[in-house]
């Protein structure tokens, strides 16, 4: 399946242009900070970051889960604490993004590895596998 058949199948237009601004933040921010090779780091990845971040209180379950996920990717550990909060989102798919996304940043300190320890006695299979898959990389 291509990424514009999947597209096709989302719900509404309101989730589709959500779901084109994440993807276009992401793709974004990703080539500013591994493309970037200036001598001064540009302030375009800061941007990004921070609406990602924004996007983590989304109402849409997909917007929140991307974002959770991207700010994983990007690995800034200014996210840590937005990505910790979202362990307790309603939704299963959130708390697994998150979950994944935090064994992404470098080094888990005691709090976070206290967190996704908590994760393990989750009512969902895809987090708890998420907690423990974040758990074995650090």
């Amino acid at each position: 399946m291509t990424y514009f058949s999947l597209f096709s199948i989302l719900p509404s237009d309101a989730c589709r242009i959500k779901c084109s601004l994440l993807t276009f933040l992401f793709l974004t921010c990703f080539t500013l900070t591994v493309g970037c090779y200036q001598d001064s780091p540009s302030p375009e990845p800061e941007k990004a970051l921070n609406l990602l971040i924004l996007l983590l209180d989304d109402r849409d379950t997909l917007v929140r889960r991307n974002a959770a996920e991207a700010l994983g990717k990007i690995g800034d550990l200014k996210s840590k604490p937005m990505l910790l909060g979202k362990l307790n989102d309603p939704e299963p798919l959130v708390r697994e993004a998150a979950a994944r996304s935090l064994g992404w940043l470098s080094g888990l300190d005691t709090e976070t590895r206290s967190r996704l320890t908590m994760l393990l006695q989750d009512d969902d299979t895809s987090v708890r596998q998420a907690a423990s898959q974040a758990l074995n990389r650090n």
